[in-house]
């Protein structure tokens, strides 16, 4: 993941805790939305390169490891998804960006009203 992409949703998670105004919260949104989607590529990136040379018993076992729930018989396809979301959602930038969205919410704003 890009340290550039969680620098900059942390910067403007930081600025969210000063706002309360919702208009100026869904500018922020706005800003980390294309941030949120490079980093969640850069971890799909990552996740689908490493795990190009094994099998799908491998994969199987790797993503157990990481505490991946992958319902049995699933296939490679599903465990590669939902293996990229426990990695993102453990990021710094999913971090940052859900702490945004939560302070927007809160003053009832968000990317879609």
């Amino acid at each position: 993941m890009s340290a550039d992409s969680a620098t900059a949703l942390l910067d403007l998670a930081a600025q969210a805790q000063q706002l309360t105004d919702p208009g100026a919260l869904r500018a922020l949104l706005a800003k980390g939305h294309p941030l949120y989607c490079q980093a969640l590529e850069d971890v799909r990136t990552h996740t689908r390169t490493q795990a190009a040379g094994w099998s799908d018993q491998q994969l199987a076992e790797h993503a157990a490891v990481e505490d991946v729930a992958a319902a049995p018989g699933a296939s490679r396809e599903e465990i590669l998804v939902e293996w990229v979301f426990v990695r993102f959602d453990a990021t710094p930038a999913a971090i940052a960006y859900q702490a945004l969205a939560e302070r927007a919410h809160a003053h009832h704003t968000g990317l879609v009203d």
